[in-house]
């Protein structure tokens, strides 16, 4: 139990980490669409070997509906990526990585449109999410209308992908659930990485532009795979609520960097501000918590 829970805050770490990485490069590069063609080639190649480990220990579905949400999960997986890199170049990582926790309001409706009912006791988890996203609104510069809209697109898409990957775990026949883990991360990236390359022959990658979209990659695509060690040693409830102190992480991280004089990154903010900040990530966390406990009983 310890070590899935280890796991999860690694992968907290890791993405949230990541997250800065990606507006370093935005800011840098100015192209939130090279940073995803760039990242996902890299992540694509690591992807390949990981394939190849899955399809030496098990056998894929060769059915139709298999590869087809594995098609699903690639579309909504390069549109959600795409869509908050957008985000971040109009506020920063800091609230961009609290805010995204709205993907819970979004797979809500999802749910809804697919004829499922939610208890009130999930009406008020959503209610806390929904406060804490307007409070985050408050803690800095106003929320654009543009910066909604990718926030939105970004939460329907990452939600959207949530489902398929959920549906994907259940489809392979592995030994375990970490098992399944591993060979959904090697399908996913694999094919993602495939995806891309269309894209690369429009947008050919400069030396220091797909050198700085290394790090990230790797970042992003260790903070991946502790999230699927968590999942698969304490199983998916409690490693989500493990990563829905994602905001309070990144909150405190941009806060480091602050001290470190990366302004750049993470504009200077008032102490009452990061204290805002702090207290609807929390409600965000209780949210997201009490979501998910209730949705899973």
């Amino acid at each position: 139990m310890g070590v899935g829970i280890l796991a999860g805050f690694l992968s907290v770490l890791f993405m949230c980490t990541s997250y800065i990485f990606s507006r370093t490069y935005i800011r840098k590069h100015q192209s939130p669409v090279k940073l995803s063609l760039f990242s996902q080639l890299v992540m694509g190649i690591i992807g390949l070997g990981m394939l190849t480990f899955a399809l030496a220990t098990l056998k894929l579905p060769a059915t139709g509906a298999f590869w087809a949400v594995i098609g699903g999960q690639t579309l909504t997986f390069l549109l959600g990526q795409t869509s908050f890199f957008m985000l971040l170049k109009e506020i920063e990582a800091t609230r961009a990585s609290s805010l995204i926790g709205l993907k819970l309001l979004a797979l809500a409706v999802i749910t809804l449109c697919l004829g499922q009912h939610l208890t009130p006791v999930c009406g008020a988890a959503l209610l806390l999410c929904t406060v804490s996203a307007v409070g985050m609104n408050f803690s800095g510069g106003r929320i654009s209308l543009r910066s909604c809209f990718w926030l939105g697109l970004a939460s329907f898409s990452y939600a959207a992908c949530d489902i398929c990957v959920t549906k994907l775990m259940l489809m392979i026949p592995g030994k375990s659930m970490l098992h399944n883990a591993l060979a959904v991360m090697g399908c996913c990236f694999s094919l993602l990485g495939i995806a891309v390359l269309p894209g690369l022959l429009k947008m050919p990658p400069q030396k220091n532009e797909f050198k700085d979209a290394v790090p990230y990659a790797l970042v992003y695509l260790g903070s991946m795979f502790f999230l699927y060690v968590s999942f698969g040693l304490i199983g998916v409830v409690s490693g989500s609520i493990v990563q829905a102190s994602r905001g309070i992480v990144s909150i405190v991280l941009g806060i480091l960097l602050l001290r470190l004089g990366w302004e750049k990154n993470e504009p200077k903010a008032s102490g009452k501000i990061w204290v805002r900040r702090l207290v609807m990530a929390a409600l965000m966390l209780a949210g997201i918590t009490l979501y998910t406990l209730n949705v899973n009983r």
